[in-house]
């Protein structure tokens, strides 16, 4: 009995301590970062939108990024510009670009023989 009150009396004095303890004089708060200001979380969305442009995996009209195969944008809806045939290999199910070690196509999961793959 005396042992329960003396943990019960001791839970409770830490408890306080928690809370009293960053109130102290001397304890000053964690300070804060400064704020962004719109202007430059703007900047920071063109940026980001104009080296998406630039590698090509920007929507034209938004600049929202897309991945390769995408044929329409999420955020406005325009169709994107597919990139010109090369010598990738391409799925038989959807023509996504494939690589030469994949087994499955990464868009639709249609499995690959190996010569599609090659």
């Amino acid at each position: 009995m005396i042992v329960g009150i003396a943990i019960f009396f001791l839970l409770a004095l830490g408890a306080a301590a928690v809370i009293v303890y960053p109130l102290l004089p001397g304890r000053t708060p964690a300070s804060l970062p400064a704020a962004l200001s719109d202007a430059d979380i703007e900047r920071a969305v063109e940026s980001a939108r104009k080296k998406h442009q630039d590698s090509g995996l920007g929507c034209p009209s938004c600049g929202q990024a897309y991945e390769a195969g995408d044929r329409f944008c999420v955020r406005c809806g325009d169709e994107l510009p597919q990139a010109v045939a090369t010598s990738e290999a391409v799925c038989p199910s959807c023509g996504a670009a494939i690589r030469g070690e994949d087994r499955f196509c990464a868009k639709c999961g249609h499995t690959l023989a190996v010569e599609e793959a090659a």
